[in-house]
């Protein structure tokens, strides 16, 4: 049995998946298991696969028809035999101590391990969210659910640790016990989300370390790339209620599914927070944007219901009150009352109308 299972979904990135596919097998650690699925391609990437496949025995080659990023990671994950599993983009690249470095410092009470990364192009100026930086190891234990629920709503949704899944290794029967699967992408983004907030919920030791040992690639066209122009509403409302049922049928997280509302509102914060830069750009109404809500929810009811109930909660305002940029905070929490209705005082719907169009004028600009 190898000792980490190495998976790959692939589909339509023939200019960069050799470059990939190579930095893999240039792993100083050997012993690896490499799946490489191919999604359907309409390239070259089939062929490559098989090229690869037929070089070296460690490759298991495996061609499906295309039903997404999600379906091809998860038929890489029930093909997987190893002790670990780490999954990678096909277009980026791995520093060939990867998984060496990872898996060394997996110590028997450590359930995943997760490091830095790099971004490529290089001539641009990365957005601080999403280039993990660490000076030194950081160890996080999560004791109990209640422990657990805190580190959801708090460092992981503050980007201590993020939320992709090619900058960490995972054990394998964690995954297995809890049958831990990425839902359809066509539908629910990011997958990566919904896999990590799931797998976070049944383990106590994760280890962050500081090595930059992944790079990732963006460009153009990329599912994320795509996705990410778009509000992202309908997809996060329906991220919410897929974790939820993950939750409510899992025994070990019982309080989790139980103090769910905070996540539930911090999951739909990054798409409130869209709508109000759309709606600042351009210059529509809190009626179109109510519609545009609306339109984009599973139970529109429901949803603002939810959502009311959970901003009073300590969570909720604990969370806002860490965070950086606190002036954007109390923004985005003053769009949310209003674009959502929350119940107020007609002086304080008065008031909360002049600091939005006060808002709008400073911060228009940083649209």
């Amino acid at each position: 049995m190898p000792e980490v299972s190495v998976i790959v979904p692939i589909y339509n990135c023939e200019e960069y998946l050799k470059e990939c596919l190579d930095s893999i097998l240039s792993q100083s650690f050997e012993d690896f298991e490499l799946i490489l699925v191919d999604d359907g391609s309409p390239d070259r990437c089939g062929m490559i696969v098989d090229e690869y496949a037929s070089a070296d025995a460690r490759i298991k080659a495996i061609h499906t028809e295309n039903r997404g990023q999600s379906a091809a990671r998860n038929r890489g994950l029930d093909e997987a035999k190893g002790k670990y599993v780490y999954i990678s983009d096909s277009d980026d690249i791995l520093s060939p101590n990867l998984l060496e470095t990872v898996l060394n410092r997996f110590e028997p009470e450590i359930e995943m391990v997760a490091f830095c990364f790099d971004m490529i192009p290089k001539n641009i100026t990365p957005d601080k969210s999403l280039v993990t930086v660490l000076s030194v190891d950081r160890k996080v234990k999560l004791s109990s659910d209640e422990e657990r629920y805190e580190f959801l709503t708090g460092p992981f949704r503050r980007k201590a640790i993020r939320w992709e899944v090619w900058n960490r290794i995972y054990r394998r029967d964690i995954i297995e016990k809890w049958n831990i699967r990425f839902p359809d992408d066509r539908r629910l983004y990011p997958e990566d989300m919904y896999f990590n907030y799931c797998y976070v919920a049944h383990i106590s030791n994760i280890l962050m370390i500081p090595d930059v040992l992944y790079t990732y690639r963006l460009r153009e066209g990329s599912v994320s790339d795509n996705l990410k122009k778009n509000l992202m509403i309908i997809t996060s409302n329906l991220l919410a209620e897929f974790l939820y049922e993950h939750y409510k049928s899992s025994e070990d997280c019982s309080y989790l599914s139980e103090h769910y509302l905070p996540i539930y509102y911090l999951l739909h914060k990054g798409a409130i927070r869209r709508l109000r830069r759309y709606h600042w750009k351009l210059r529509i109404g809190f009626k179109d944007a109510r519609t545009i809500l609306a339109e984009n929810v599973v139970d529109y009811m429901a949803f603002r219901d939810k959502m009311v109930k959970a901003y009073g909660d300590p969570t909720v305002i604990d969370s806002y009150r860490k965070d950086n940029g606190r002036i954007l905070q109390l923004v985005d929490r003053l769009y949310t009352e209003e674009v959502l209705e929350f119940p107020r005082t007609k002086g304080h719907i008065l008031l909360r109308r002049m600091l939005l169009d006060i808002s709008e004028l400073v911060f228009r600009e940083k649209i």
